[in-house]
């Protein structure tokens, strides 16, 4: 069974992991919109350009349509938020075009894109959510009443990674920097741990692995540590199953000592999953089982715990025609 990895952008490891699958026998190919992307230079069976999903959906599905055919691709994995999106309106279509796409219901990335749904969900469900407010009016009517104390977090409604979230001190900063599309949170004090919970084709959780996280770079897990801590696995079990996300979840949540607090889902493969991967666990290879019919029994224990796991810089060097620099911009 061959697999596309779309939009591979900086994850080349995805390619390497399914490499090392001894049981995978397919061919794995990836695709970007920059030709420039390192995953593109990857140990792949062939590497594609397709064009931005955001600028052209139609034109994009189609050509992601060729190109399954072309080179017999049952799998599609994709990697970034704003194509899987796209995706997940396509997933029938495809699916009469043999094509399987490893995405979620549209239900589920409302959730997942929007804090403020994300919120409502997670408190409709019985989990812990930070005292949050979407003005300042609403904010100062808190702080005025000690309901609410600085520093907080500021961070937008819809995004991901790490982009306009700022620790704000002083109600002068927060007034600096507060704009509509943005949130005001309870700052969280504690251990920031990385959950990721496969799910199967039924939506129903299979495995969970737990990381405690020691350093973030650009919105993504720089270096963790896998722990066995069943308190923090069985709520992302049970988030897992109220979310009913269909291949990975990853999910940030925050211990304070007390109380849990899940501030961010995404389902994809989240740049954390290499710390999931080096726990023994090998998620991509049971997606493409579960997609050949086969049956994944649930498996919470069977991952080494105190395995760390260090993001390093590494250089990828390919030789271009004369004069096709701009092809690479």
């Amino acid at each position: 069974m061959n697999v596309l990895i779309t939009n591979v952008g900086r994850r080349g490891y995805l390619v390497d992991f399914l490499r090392n699958t001894p049981d995978f026998n397919g061919k794995i190919y990836v695709s970007d919109c920059c030709k420039s992307a390192s995953g593109l230079f990857s140990d792949n069976d062939g590497a594609f350009y397709l064009p931005k999903p955001l600028n052209d959906e139609n034109l994009y599905i189609q050509e992601l349509v060729k190109l399954c055919h072309k080179l017999d691709v049952s799998i599609v994995f994709p990697v970034i938020d704003p194509e899987i999106d796209i995706l997940s309106r396509y997933v029938d279509e495809l699916k009469r075009e043999n094509i399987n796409v490893v995405v979620s219901d549209s239900r589920v990335l409302g959730i997942a894109y929007n804090k403020l749904m994300m919120n409502k969900f997670l408190e409709d469900n019985g989990f812990n959510v930070p005292k949050t407010y979407t003005d300042l009016e609403s904010f100062n009517k808190a702080f005025e009443s000690s309901e609410i104390s600085f520093p907080v977090i500021l961070k937008p409604i819809y995004g991901s990674g790490s982009a306009e979230t700022y620790k704000i001190k002083s109600i002068e900063q927060l007034k600096g920097l507060f704009h509509e599309g943005l949130m005001i949170q309870h700052l969280i004090v504690g251990h920031e741990y990385g959950c990721d919970v496969l799910n199967n084709l039924e939506k129903e959780p299979v495995r969970c692995v737990v990381k405690r996280k020691l350093s973030m770079r650009a919105g993504e897990t720089d270096k963790a540590i896998t722990v066995k801590d069943k308190r923090i696995q069985n709520e992302a079990i049970r988030l897992g199953r109220c979310l009913g996300h269909i291949g990975n979840l990853d999910s940030d949540v925050l211990d304070d000592g007390d109380k849990l607090y899940f501030i961010d889902l995404n389902p994809r493969f989240g740049g954390g999953y290499p710390i999931t991967h080096s726990s023994g666990v090998n998620y991509l290879d049971l997606i493409i089982k579960m997609y050949q019919g086969e049956k994944i029994s649930p498996d919470f224990e069977n991952y080494n715990e105190d395995v760390l796991v260090m993001k390093t810089v590494s250089i990828k060097t390919a030789k271009i025609e004369k004069g096709s620099i701009e092809e690479y911009e």
